[in-house]
């Protein structure tokens, strides 16, 4: 199962991984360290956190495929501005930076392919901050971009949606990248119940805050959850929550018609 976490609670293709389980390791670079829930280092698929101390700098890399980070505190600076805490950091095919924490920083991460490290970056004796990582020579094949797409999620318009109680902020769309899938933010008020569904691609959540109910087993602020095609989802809110997704495909609803859940 290439996606399954190194950690986690099993209930019907539903994964549920609390940050407590998390296993941190040190990076490539002092004071770069990873907690990964599921990794790949041939693909460079990666789902986790990130942490880095002060004044420490990830290393001139350059993105093959889409990257995101949302910071829960502090923030990353390189050549083209900060992305701080509450904003969604995302790096683009293509983009290449190195970027550096002046104050402790934490964030939650997912890769979709490999980074590529400039010759001479970090201790190859350990594995990179990025999956996939690997030593290559690159060149930025567009200069003239911002390497980083910085979104605050509280600024995003959240709309309601087919279920009550449920509200969603489109953070992106993949538009300009050779995927089609989706990475929004949910909110739930409490009480919420959300139909059963079934999912046709992989599902991947990160919680803020508050609480969900998948299939069960609940997931608390700072917990993930992973959930493969082809299973059946029940989802809940006893006390509200809010939570981060990206969805790889569309979902097909139980009982009826209504529109994507993941804003597809």
């Amino acid at each position: 199962m290439p996606h399954a976490p190194l950690a986690s609670i099993q209930n019907d293709r539903v994964y549920v991984t609390p940050h407590e389980q998390l296993r941190w390791v040190d990076a490539s670079r002092p004071g770069l360290r990873l907690a990964a829930v599921h990794e790949n280092r041939d693909t460079g698929r990666f789902l986790g956190l990130l942490g880095f101390e002060t004044m420490c700098s990830s290393g001139l890399h350059h993105h093959v495929d889409v990257a995101f980070s949302y910071m829960l505190s502090g923030g990353l600076t390189d050549y083209a501005g900060t992305t701080g805490a509450g904003q969604m950091g995302i790096n683009m095919p293509g983009a290449t930076h190195d970027a550096i924490a002046y104050v402790p920083t934490l964030m939650a991460s997912r890769l979709d392919g490999p980074v590529l490290y400039a010759p001479g970056v970090g201790d190859d004796d350990a594995p990179h901050l990025h999956a996939g990582g690997r030593t290559q020579a690159f060149a930025n094949p567009r200069p003239e971009e911002s390497p980083d797409v910085s979104i605050t999620l509280a600024t995003l318009q959240a709309w309601p949606t087919a279920v009550a109680g449920l509200t969603r902020r489109l953070i992106c769309d993949y538009r300009g990248t050779r995927h089609d899938f989706r990475n929004v933010a949910l909110t739930l008020i409490p009480g919420t119940r959300v139909p059963a569904f079934r999912t046709r691609s992989l599902v991947e959540i990160f919680v803020l805050g508050g609480g969900i109910q998948v299939n069960g087993k609940l997931v608390l602020g700072g917990g993930f959850c992973v959930i493969e095609p082809d299973a059946e989802v029940h989802m809940k809110s006893g006390y509200g929550a809010q939570f981060i997704a990206w969805s790889e495909g569309r979902i097909d609803w139980l009982d009826g018609e209504r529109p994507d859940l993941f804003g597809f």
